[in-house]
């Protein structure tokens, strides 16, 4: 008995001892995260004012993710005067974790049943959604016959599958009959049952995948893959039944490129559009701005390899010191953003185009550019606005600014490429200024008509996507209030509708604001995410974690979903709900697709795939 309570008392007094130890260095990296996070990061995450994810934010992150985007992501720059350990230091401090490399254990999710048959490609065959906006990128699922004016307000929800560490989603979900397929956060690609959610297979990319998977279907093989990009501006071919890699490639040599906009194909080539987030260091003043060119790449879709590269400015040179004496290169920027759009009656990849990040402004920025698509020759490019060069140095007044100082109306936003019915082909584009234009694709992009459906600014007028039928175009607006000196006139967040011949106003629904006065997070009405429509309807979710369907003919709204909530996900993880920022609704056979989180500039984060079908579709869902 004494010799057992001796060894007991060892025991207790080696598990106080680890106790304290532990304590004591929780202590230490808690102190020096603070340190560090206040020196080379409060400035702007302190900063009401500012952009950047607050406080309230932060603390909700995966101590992973604020890792990798201090070490490889967006916030990589900041990261580069800090060691290993005290970026982990940072992480702890501001989510009181320490990070986990531990995979988050889902084999209990995964289908029974793992066989996937053939699936069926394009929007027009099967009512699925399979790329970012199906035909000329009009976001319209012209196949939908269940869903319509009259049922849409007993869409329920069916089943919500929640992704482990993250807190947004930005991977538009491809739906197949059978399959839907999504990216998440830390790279991993899921394909789940369309029918219940379970987990078929994973495939694990880099990093962050955004946009849509493209489905593609060769036409003498009959081999089915999936084609997107990640946030390190790989490209990834990978087997659409079994998730096995076919090939990857990295497209562009820039440190900051990504691919953030949907991958196009054809039967032979990969469109790809390369972006960057070079424009958040330079707000640095040690940060040399600025040295990134957009580009546009056609891949070989077999195996990958190049086949030609368009860059939309010209080579950076040096352009002298900033007033801090930081070296300044430029032309650059003029990303793109969004998916392409194919025109296949005219041979040509039509690209919208971001602003420039330093001076000189070129022309070829804030602009629709049409490329060959066998040599990627540029053939014409017909620019919306003049001398915009703007970076994150703007908003905070430090020397990298350019000279031109904005107005940062680049175009978020794919073209849409539709026949109306008078036969007369159209392209139709949104932009960031808040203004809307046609412009006719067999005259050099000439503009037809421009109209203004909102304010516009940094953060205001069309962001991610519109949507047309032919006989209406949708806007949705965001017109979230900044201090860019640039907007005109009143706000005007909602969606909108207008003629797509002559831009008149259809039907105009503003967005009431919702949000509590004292939200932790920034909670605006706005429209930012891509609308999407379908015959009779027409789709929107919101900053405000709102999701809207309304009546196309009238612009009523005739069912809403608060997605703000938390759910019991099929995947037993747990769920949350937060801001519709980017990726818009997909309708495919009667169901509808909705991601919901979103965290970069402070909004609501969370980590959710939510689908809605109707009551004898669903499986009923209670959110905890």
């Amino acid at each position: 008995m004494h010799l057992y309570s001796s060894i007991r008392t060892l025991i207790l007094i080696a598990l106080s001892t680890s106790t304290m130890a532990n304590n004591h260095q929780e202590s230490i990296d808690y102190q020096i995260g603070q340190k560090r996070f206040d020196t080379h990061c409060a400035a702007c995450h302190s900063d009401v004012t500012s952009e950047a994810p607050q406080m309230e934010a932060l603390r909700l992150f995966a101590p992973e993710h604020i890792v990798t985007s201090l070490t490889s992501g967006i916030m990589s720059t900041a990261g580069l005067p800090l060691s290993e350990q005290e970026i982990r230091q940072v992480s702890y401090y501001l989510t009181g974790k320490s990070v986990d490399t531990t995979p988050t254990d889902l084999s209990n999710y995964f289908c029974t049943d793992t066989s996937i048959s053939g699936l069926s490609s394009g929007l027009s065959k099967t009512g699925e959604w399979t790329n970012w906006g199906g035909t000329g990128n009009q976001r319209f699922q012209t196949d939908e016959n269940i869903l319509n004016p009259n049922n849409v307000k007993n869409l329920a929800l069916k089943w919500a599958f929640a992704f482990p560490k993250a807190t947004r989603i930005r991977s538009q979900p491809t739906v197949t009959a059978e399959t839907t397929y999504i990216g998440s956060q830390d790279g991993t690609v899921f394909a789940l049952s369309t029918q219940s959610g379970c987990i078929q297979w994973m495939f694990s990319a880099d990093t962050e995948v955004r946009g849509a998977l493209q489905y593609h279907e060769d036409a003498e093989t009959g081999v089915e893959s999936l084609l997107f990009g990640d946030l390190k501006a790989n490209v990834y071919s990978i087997n659409a039944l079994s998730g096995a890699l076919n090939w990857k490639v990295r497209v562009h040599d820039h440190p900051l490129a990504l691919v953030t906009g949907s991958i196009v194909t054809d039967q032979q080539k990969v469109y790809v559009p390369v972006s960057s987030l070079e424009v958040v260091p330079a707000a640095q003043i040690a940060y040399p701005c600025c040295s990134f060119q957009g580009a546009m790449i056609a891949l070989n879709i077999h195996n990958g390899t190049e086949i030609w590269k368009t860059y939309t400015t010209k080579k950076p040179i040096f352009r002298g010191k900033t007033t801090a004496g930081t070296d300044k290169f430029g032309p650059s920027g003029a990303p793109i953003w969004s998916s392409p759009t194919l025109d296949i009656k005219r041979n040509v990849i039509i690209a919208t185009t971001g602003q420039n990040y330093s001076s000189p402004a070129s022309n070829t920025s804030d602009a629709v550019i049409a490329m060959d698509t066998m040599t990627g020759e540029i053939k014409w490019v017909s620019q919306v606005t003049k001398d915009d060069a703007w970076n994150g140095a703007c908003s905070r007044r430090t020397p990298n600014c350019p000279d031109e100082d904005g107005p940062d109306f680049d175009i978020g936003a794919s073209a849409i490429l539709i026949t109306t019915n008078s036969q007369k082909d159209l392209l139709l584009i949104g932009q960031k200024s808040g203004l809307t234009y046609a412009m006719d694709p067999d005259k050099q992009g000439k503009i037809i008509w421009t109209r203004r459906v909102g304010s516009g600014g940094t953060m205001g007028g069309v962001h991610w996507g519109m949507s047309s039928d032919s006989n209406r175009l949708y806007v949705g607006v965001s017109d979230i209030k900044t201090n860019n000196p640039y907007a005109v006139g009143e706000r005007h967040p909602g969606i909108h509708a207008l003629n797509p011949e002559t831009g008149e106003f259809i039907w105009r629904t503003p967005v009431l604001n919702i949000c509590p006065p004292d939200s932790k997070f920034r909670c605006d009405p706005g429209i930012s995410a891509a609308i999407s429509s379908s015959p009779g309807l027409v789709f929107a979710g919101g900053m405000d974690g709102i999701l809207r369907a309304l009546d196309a003919n009238s612009g009523d709204v005739l069912w809403r979903y608060d997605t703000r909530r938390s759910y019991q996900s099929i995947n037993g993880i747990e769920g949350i709900g937060g801001s519709i920022e980017a990726d818009g609704p997909v309708i495919a056979n009667g169901e509808l697709f909705i991601t919901s989180g979103y965290d970069k500039w402070a909004e609501i984060p969370g980590n959710v795939l939510l689908v809605f079908a109707l009551p004898n579709q669903s499986i009923q869902q209670k959110s905890k």
